[in-house]
């Protein structure tokens, strides 16, 4: 290591070669991180060729083109790699990877190569992404795969990649998600039970109105003079009964079901009303009003939607509960959908008698409930479940007025 000129006190001060040869001894010598150092000179050859030839838009080249995307990840040669990585690839020297094409570990589903090769591109200077890494026996592990530019701040083609491996954190997320899909289960089996009233009268409607209007057919077709217009309304109406009966038991065997999350993009506006019908028999039988502010029509996020409509069944069943046991004069459910920036808020709001003060910070504990049945769950799982998709409840302030609202943000 070469040394600079004395500073002040007769000390050495290090030169930039100093702290890069120091550096490269911490990475490649000390570190318990799996570090890499890569020869990347092919693949900035071969951007630099797709720039040469027009190529403007790199990520929409590379979906139409795949076999160009295939060459950016094979065009990165392993040059060295420390003891760490040598030990976490499972290899049982350094020459076991020195030499090789960095693609052969990882992943063939892995995007981290390609992400990365989009990201330089962009002009970033460095990239991370959680990746499927391969061993040398072939058996796969989940690492957080970094990359910069090995030493001098340069894009020349030389990159130093790291890996840490975090294949038990992603364990212990995988539990956690599939004990959080659990409980969220657990709650909508709760809130179903609680609307098993509603349920049934809600299939009741359309029976009794298949039963009225088969029997009316039966008459007129005991008759001398046979309609045959008004036979075929009351056949389209009792098709029509049939498929509303049909739809209210595939709703609530959807909610019943124990599943995964899946998100896909839904109309916020859609969820809202799904969630209204859960309710709607509730709100009539406590004569309870249901005003809704703002369509939300054209407001698409992308959710699981089984998991929003079991967050506002229970906001809304939430709201119910507290005006039926406060008897509220008058009681009335706001919903309202604001846009915001890059982002949906959507209130819900009675007019009963507030929450206590005592309980604010309590509200989305697991398992703090004011009632004498109640689980404790819901409000703790719609928060759970918010967060999973990128958004967040909380309880805003309603200085000198009613009730309470619970403010929901999701992300479009």
């Amino acid at each position: 290591m070469s040394s600079g000129p004395a500073a002040a006190g007769g000390s050495i001060v290090p030169t930039e070669t100093d702290w890069n040869d120091a550096w490269y001894l911490v990475c490649m010598k000390v570190s318990t991180i799996g570090f890499v150092v890569v020869d990347a000179r092919e693949r900035v050859a071969a951007l630099d060729a797709l720039r040469n030839t027009g190529v403007a838009d790199l990520s929409r080249h590379l979906d139409a083109n795949p076999a160009v995307a295939d060459r950016l990840r094979r065009g990165m040669i392993i040059l060295d790699v420390n003891e760490a990585a040598v030990r976490m690839f499972g290899a049982a020297g350094r020459a076991d990877m020195i030499g090789q094409r960095t693609q052969r570990f990882f992943d063939p589903s892995c995007t981290a190569q390609i992400n990365s090769a989009r990201a330089f591109a962009g002009g970033a200077t460095s990239f991370q992404q959680q990746a499927r890494s391969v061993r040398i026996d072939g058996s796969r592990f989940d690492t957080l795969f970094c990359v910069v530019p090995k030493a001098d701040g340069t894009t020349s083609g030389f990159w130093l990649a790291s890996f840490v491996d975090i294949t038990e954190h992603v364990q212990r997320q995988t539990s956690l998600d599939a004990l959080r899909d659990e409980l969220a289960h657990v709650s909508r089996i709760s809130t179903l039970g609680e609307l098993s009233a509603s349920i049934a009268h809600e299939i009741g409607q359309p029976l009794s109105s298949i039963g009225m209007t088969a029997s009316a057919m039966l008459r007129r077709l005991d008759g001398e003079d046979i309609d045959r217009d008004t036979l075929r309304r009351q056949c389209q109406r009792i098709v029509d009964q049939v498929a509303r009966a049909g739809d209210i038991i595939d709703r609530t065997r959807r909610m019943a079901a124990k599943r995964g999350g899946t998100h896909s993009p839904v109309a916020i506006a859609d969820v809202l009303a799904e969630s209204v019908q859960f309710v709607q028999h509730e709100l009539s039988r406590n004569a309870i009003g249901l005003q809704v502010v703002g369509s939300g029509a054209d407001l698409i996020i992308r959710a699981d939607r089984i998991q929003l409509q079991q967050v506002f069944v229970n906001l809304l069943m939430n709201a119910i509960q507290i005006h039926r046991q406060a008897g509220t004069p008058e009681p009335m459910i706001r919903v309202e959908i604001v846009r915001e920036d890059g982002a949906i808020r959507i209130d819900v709001a009675d007019n009963g008698p507030g929450i206590d003060p005592d309980h604010v910070g309590q509200l989305f504990d697991g398992f703090f409930t004011t009632r004498a049945d109640g689980l404790g769950l819901g409000l703790s799982i719609c928060r759970t479940i918010l967060a999973a998709h990128g958004g967040s409840i909380a309880v805003p302030s309603r200085s000198g007025q009613p009730g309470a609202t619970f403010s929901v943000q999701l992300p479009l």
